[in-house]
């Protein structure tokens, strides 16, 4: 295993404290894992670091990454690497009546999922052309995560184009030594799912796709609404493009909406550029105390209560007839106010995946990814697409070669239907 220096190729392994015995490298062999962190602030040991190093692994000192919340992420740091903790272990949120075979669900009875990958995309935004390293660890007082748990939560952070910087229960690190069976199958589990996202990494530099732009600075008094409302909306599936008032310019090409979070007012050129973005066909989304800022025309109906439309050139303002105060309920309404109309696929029998739609930064490649979060086989999944595609190419961790599929008409649109998967699975579409 040759060693790979650069930040973007390496795989990054918090080496457990209990692990003393340098023979326990063997571990990793003919594993994508290449680099080794400790795990606390303690040093590996002199003769777990050589046997690490004459394997060809980069052994990291604690000290030389910086891993902060991301609140307190220092975004104009030179360092390569961002590594980003305070973060929630992805997973269904159990029920709180105990049983392990249901989900906790929000108001529409969807299940509740817990997920990073909004942190993910705010990051790329704030550190264009970064590494992202997730570091978040096993939950402590649960029993050790199974396979499919474990291959989850790499798959979540990959799917949205960072790394896990993995992390062991300590059921698992300690079964392992020990030749667990149950701990052995979740760890060569998880490299083969390391090993899956490494050989398409490329998919990593995709860029998120959206029909909605969500603008804030997202720190400060924004902070709450502007970052949770990222989370509940990627909760939703709902495809948008993160639009951080903080940098100098935001992208509005090819969205459908922009949804403006903050209650202070834009600065002239923004406003400007806003106003622009509507009276050329869009769909502009203000706060209740900036109604008065973009004046509109002749009203029109709304299909969202609390909400005002008027027309603005060829595109229109929906303006909150009162203060936003629940990000849940934002979220809500702003699914609504967008629809899905525009979206580039639309999911059915998909009640617990998470949607990743991104394209390639150069290139006619578009590809959505699926994260499911029971751990169960995803079955009957079906997906129609809004743009004529001649065939796509589906890809799962359990399988070296991609299942070309082929549309078939139902009623009236052309839909993919798909095998079984479980955990993970992603489709690259041929026009």
């Amino acid at each position: 295993m040759a060693a790979e220096s650069s930040p973007e190729k390496l795989v990054p392994f918090r080496w457990p404290a209990g692990w003393t015995d340098a023979g326990l490298v063997k571990l990793l062999e003919g594993g994508p894992i290449n680099c080794l962190l400790p795990e606390g602030s303690a040093p590996l040991s002199a003769a777990v670091a050589e046997t690490a190093r004459k394997a060809g692994l980069v052994v990291r000192e604690a000290s030389s990454l910086t891993v902060a919340p991301l609140s307190q992420v220092d975004w104009r740091s030179p360092a390569p690497v961002v590594a980003i903790s305070g973060l929630v272990w992805p997973s269904i949120k159990l029920s709180s009546s105990g049983r392990s075979n249901q989900a906790d669900a929000g108001p529409t009875g969807a299940p509740w999922i817990d997920s990073n990958c909004w942190v993910t995309r705010l990051a790329r935004v704030r550190a264009p052309g970064k590494t992202i390293w997730l570091d978040f660890t096993p939950p402590k007082d649960q029993v050790a995560p199974g396979e499919a748990a474990s291959r989850v939560a790499i798959a979540d952070s990959a799917a949205a184009g960072a790394r896990w910087i993995v992390n062991l229960h300590d059921g698992i690190g300690k079964g392992l030594p020990a030749g667990n069976a149950d701990a052995v199958k979740t760890w060569r589990g998880m490299l083969a799912t390391l090993a899956f996202f490494e050989r398409h990494r490329e998919w990593a530099s995709y860029e998120p796709w959206g029909s909605l732009g969500v603008l804030s600075t997202f720190s400060g008094g924004n902070e709450f609404m502007g970052q949770e409302l990222l989370n509940l909306a990627a909760r939703r599936n709902l495809h948008y493009r993160v639009l951080d008032r903080s940098l100098a310019a935001q992208n509005l090409q090819d969205l459908r909406a922009v949804l403006y979070v903050d209650s202070d007012a834009p600065s002239a050129g923004l406003k400007a550029r806003l106003a622009a973005f509507a009276r050329n066909g869009g769909l502009l989304i203000v706060p209740h105390a900036l109604a008065s800022q973009f004046p509109a025309e002749r009203p029109r109906p709304c299909p969202v209560i609390g909400y005002e439309l008027r027309s603005l050139g060829k595109g229109s303002l929906a303006a909150a007839a009162r203060d936003w105060d629940d990000p849940y309920f934002l979220a809500a309404d702003v699914h609504s106010l967008v629809s899905r109309r525009n979206d580039p696929v639309v999911l059915f029998n998909s009640r617990s995946l998470w949607e990743h739609y991104s394209v390639a930064p150069a290139g006619p490649s578009e590809l959505l990814q699926l994260v499911g979060f029971t751990g169960r086989n995803n079955e009957s999944v079906s997906i129609a697409t809004a743009r004529p595609s001649r065939s796509a190419a589906l890809y799962v961790p359990d399988s070296d070669a991609p299942t070309l599929l082929q549309p078939l008409e139902v009623e009236g649109r052309m839909e993919y239907h798909l095998p079984p998967f479980s955990v993970y699975a992603a489709l690259e579409f041929h026009s």
